[in-house]
C-alpha cells in the first residue's frame, strides 16, 4: 500500500510538471522578432527542418516595403523602390529584383487562416538586413538590424 502512495504520488508529480515544459519548448517553437531592437507583434514559426517562417504583411511593412497581393496565383510582390521580392506559394524559386534565387524551402499559404507565411532569413537578408538568433533554456527571439531602416 504505501508503495502504491508514492507511486502515484510520484505519476502526479510528472503530470503536474509536463506543461511547464510544453510552454518552454512552445517559446523556441515561436521566436520573439526584432527588427532594430523593436520587438514585432509576431512571432515566428520554426520548421522542422529549422526555416524560420513569418506572415508577409508585417515583415515587409516593418521594412518599409509596398505590398501586393496576388490572390490568383497566391503571390507577393515586395518593394521599397531599391529592392523587389516575389515569392509564390510552393515555389522553391523566388526573385530578387528580377534575379531567380532557391529557396531552402517555399513559401507556405495557410488556407485556413488565410495567411502567407515566409522565410524570414531570406526576406531579411535580401534587404540588406543581418539576422541574428538568441537561443537559451526556455526561450527563443530573432533580432534583425536593418540599417537601411530609420
Amino acid at each position: 500500500m504505501k508503495y502504491l502512495k508514492v507511486l502515484c504520488t510520484l505519476m502526479m508529480s510528472v503530470i503536474l510538471l509536463l506543461p511547464i515544459f510544453n510552454v518552454a519548448d512552445a517559446s523556441r517553437d515561436y521566436p520573439g522578432i526584432y527588427v532594430n531592437n523593436e520587438k514585432m507583434d509576431i512571432y515566428a514559426a520554426v520548421s522542422a527542418i529549422g526555416v524560420t517562417y513569418v506572415p508577409f504583411r508585417p515583415i515587409f511593412s516593418k521594412f518599409n516595403m509596398t505590398v501586393n497581393w496576388d490572390n490568383t496565383k497566391k503571390s507577393v510582390t515586395a518593394t521599397d523602390g531599391k529592392t523587389t521580392i516575389v515569392l509564390t506559394n510552393n515555389s522553391y524559386t523566388a526573385y530578387v529584383n528580377g534575379k531567380a534565387v532557391q529557396l531552402i524551402n517555399p513559401p507556405v499559404y495557410n488556407p485556413d487562416t488565410k495567411l502567407f507565411y515566409v522565410n524570414l532569413r531570406f526576406v531579411a537578408e535580401s534587404t540588406g538586413a543581418v539576422v541574428n538568433w538568441s537561443k537559451n533554456e526556455t526561450d527563443a527571439n530573432i533580432y534583425i538590424t536593418n540599417p537601411n531602416l530609420k
